[in-house]
C-alpha cells in the first residue's frame, strides 16, 4: 500500500532540484510514490528527473506543457495512488523523517499540517501555507477539491476551502522534522518577515 503520494511540480529549478529529490527518495517512510510534474521547463530539469526515475522506481515523471503550479499539482492529485497526498515545491526540501512523522499522526484526520521553516525560523501558520501538509486522498475526491488556477494565492485559497469542509485537522507538535522553504528572488511565494522579496 502506498501511504503517501508526494507531488512535486517543477518549472526551471535545476539549481535546487537534486536537493529536493534527494530529500524525497531518502524518506524514512518507504511506502511512497513521488509524482514529478515537469511543467514545461526549458532548463535541464527534465533530464534530472529522468536520471532520478531511472534509479528509483517510486518516481513517476509527467512532462506537460507549461500550465502553472496549480495545474501541475491538480494533475498530480488525479494520478496519485497514496492514502494521503503530500507536496514539496521543487526548490524546497524536507527532513528525512518528515512524511513518516505526519503519516504516523494521520489516523482520523483529513489534513495533517507540518511545520515549515524559513531561514531556520518557524513559519508554519504564515501566509496561509498549505503545502507543508498531507491530505487524505479520499477527502480530495469526495469534496471535489482542487487548487484554483490563479497566479498567486492558490495555496491559501485551497486551505480555506478545506477548513470549511472539515474539522478533522491536526497541526503537529514540533519534533524536529521540518519542511524547508527556499526563499529566493523570483518565487511567487518569496517572503521575508511577511514582505515579498524582489
Amino acid at each position: 500500500m502506498i501511504k503517501v503520494s508526494i507531488i512535486i511540480p517543477i518549472y526551471n529549478t535545476e539549481k535546487y532540484l537534486r536537493r529536493c529529490l534527494d530529500s524525497a527518495i531518502n524518506q524514512t517512510l518507504k511506502e511512497i510514490e513521488i509524482i514529478c510534474i515537469n511543467d514545461g521547463s526549458t532548463d535541464n530539469s527534465l533530464s534530472i528527473l529522468k536520471e532520478y526515475a531511472n534509479k528509483d522506481n517510486r518516481i513517476v515523471v509527467l512532462d506537460i506543457a507549461n500550465g502553472g503550479v496549480a495545474n501541475a499539482r491538480n494533475l498530480g492529485i488525479k494520478k496519485a495512488h497514496g492514502r494521503y497526498i503530500g507536496f514539496i515545491d521543487s526548490d524546497d526540501w524536507v527532513d528525512t523523517g518528515y512524511f513518516e512523522n505526519l503519516y504516523n499522526q494521520s489516523e482520523g484526520y483529513d489534513l495533517v499540517r507540518g511545520i515549515r521553516v524559513v531561514d531556520n525560523k518557524h513559519a508554519k501558520n504564515q501566509y496561509g501555507c498549505l503545502v507543508p501538509s498531507i491530505i487524505r486522498k479520499v477527502f480530495f475526491v469526495e469534496k471535489r477539491l482542487f487548487f484554483p488556477n490563479k497566479k498567486v494565492g492558490e495555496d491559501s485559497t485551497l486551505k480555506r476551502w478545506i477548513y470549511k469542509a472539515t474539522n478533522k485537522i491536526l497541526e503537529v507538535k514540533d519534533n524536529g522534522q521540518y519542511y524547508h522553504y527556499e526563499r529566493r528572488a523570483g518565487s511567487l511565494s518569496n517572503y521575508q518577515l511577511g514582505e515579498k522579496i524582489e
